[in-house]
């Protein structure tokens, strides 16, 4: 009974326009402010929101496996000039979500893992 209670509570919480199987992202940050923090050159060194985000994303799909980076291509400028060039590629496509999604998807392409 208190299954269904908490079942029932949780249905009602969720909006009607948002289908169940939808992941739910909770940024405050989207793919068009990703965008302005990744200005200038892909290959920038430099320490910012962009570059803590990119590497931030990288070692948490790096350690669930999600991607498998080579030690030869991953230095931090190398990831990051890897993410920011696939950023301004897809500027118009990336709309205002939730940029983690971007993220994944230029890292996920960079350093696919072989399938077995």
């Amino acid at each position: 009974m208190i299954l269904l209670m908490l079942a029932m509570l949780a249905a009602a919480d969720r909006p009607a326009h948002r289908p169940a199987d939808r992941p739910v992202v909770v940024s405050s940050l989207t793919t068009q402010q990703m965008l302005e923090f990744c200005r200038g050159k892909d290959d920038d060194p430099t320490a910012d929101v962009c570059t803590g985000y990119i590497l931030g994303a990288f070692d948490a799909l790096s350690l669930s496996r999600e991607i498998c980076p080579s030690p030869d291509h991953a230095s931090n400028i190398e990831v990051a000039a890897t993410v920011r060039k696939y950023l301004h590629a897809r500027a118009k496509k990336t709309g205002t979500g939730a940029p983690s999604f971007v993220v994944r998807d230029a890292l996920r392409d960079a350093y696919p893992c072989k399938r077995r």
